[in-house]
């Protein structure tokens, strides 16, 4: 909990969101670690909350993501038609983007696109298949999956419209460094 607040605190500058994807916490966890990064002067609009319900909770934040489960047999407009939120999805194919763009996502999240820590055993899908999802679907596509900043260009090639890193920042030593570079490889690729 310290060390994600405490990385947290020092790269929230260099990132436009800080995104709580706990899986094994609590709904009340997830939501007191975002309490606390407002408390840490982390802008509410910038922190994206990870969920598939208590829409209203979320409303506090800059938007919620979801997976693959909640579109499935929703509408994610009819979901967000009380609380105007920035819903993104998580995908892995052209098929689930294509779904999630017709019920109502504002963005997807596609990978993973690199060989990736958090996936040891899963083959990349790799900058063909990012390309593809990007030339399909009108809304911003969020590469995700061993992004680091000598690959930032060649997921823009691709379509990307954003960068998601999980390793490069909460594993390092010095995230404030790897976030800024990030930052530079991402304003250079422009």
């Amino acid at each position: 909990m310290d060390s994600f607040l405490d990385t947290a605190k020092k790269v929230w500058r260099w990132v436009d969101y800080i995104h709580i994807r706990e899986k094994k916490q609590t709904l009340e966890q997830q939501m007191y670690w975002a309490q606390s990064l407002k408390t840490q002067d982390v802008p509410s609009n910038r922190i994206v909350m990870n969920g598939l319900d208590q829409l209203d909770q979320h409303a506090l934040f800059g938007g919620v993501h979801w997976g693959q489960a909640i579109i499935r047999g929703s509408d994610l407009a009819e979901l967000n038609r009380l609380n105007r939120l920035r819903v993104g999805i998580s995908v892995h194919s052209l098929e689930e983007a294509k779904v999630a763009e017709e019920r109502g996502a504002d963005y997807l999240f596609y990978g993973h696109v690199y060989e990736s820590n958090s996936k040891p055993n899963c083959k990349p899908r790799g900058l063909i298949a990012l390309a593809e999802v990007c030339s399909n679907v009108s809304i911003p596509v969020i590469a995700i999956g061993g992004i680091r900043p000598e690959n930032i260009a060649a997921i823009r090639t691709a379509g990307a419209r954003g960068a998601a890193v999980i390793s490069m920042i909460w594993t390092n030593e010095e995230p404030k460094l790897a976030a800024a570079s990030l930052r530079r490889a991402i304003e250079d690729s422009e």
